[in-house]
């Protein structure tokens, strides 16, 4: 009996060890599904471990993808920053691909929201100020 807990006790471990091992997105700035009303000028992935990122791409409502200056590198972080162009009005979408330092892949996509910020100032009419 003593030999069998022995034996679970060690599976628990090494499972939980390479649970743990594996690399996630644990931020984003812009978050997904964010609704904004001044667009964003950074773009920020942080992960729970260090990653390559190897690819990342941001794609307007219509599918069109838009140009950024991040470059695929073979350095591992936690975390990086990419500046954004400036953004109109519309629907985003960033496609991001990662590699744990384990070349476990991670992939994602965080669509996030641009609102016309005209919009954001204008009163809310109510059913009482249509009363005559």
């Amino acid at each position: 009996m003593k030999i069998f807990k022995m034996i679970a006790i060690l599976s628990l471990v090494v499972v939980s060890n390479l649970v743990s091992a594996h690399s996630g997105l644990k931020h984003s700035t812009p978050e997904n599904g964010a609704m904004l009303i001044q667009p964003p000028e950074d773009l920020t992935l942080e992960f729970t471990t260090q990653v390559k990122l190897v690819r990342l791409q941001l794609i307007d409502q219509s599918g069109n993808s838009i140009k950024l200056n991040a470059k695929p590198s073979n350095d591992f972080k936690a975390a990086f920053s990419i500046a954004l162009p400036v953004l109109e009005t519309g629907t985003y979408k960033v496609k991001w691909l990662a590699m744990g330092k384990d070349a476990h892949k991670l992939q994602g996509n965080i669509p996030f929201t641009v609102k016309d910020a005209g919009m954001a100032k204008i009163p809310a009419i109510s059913d009482a100020d249509n009363e005559t």
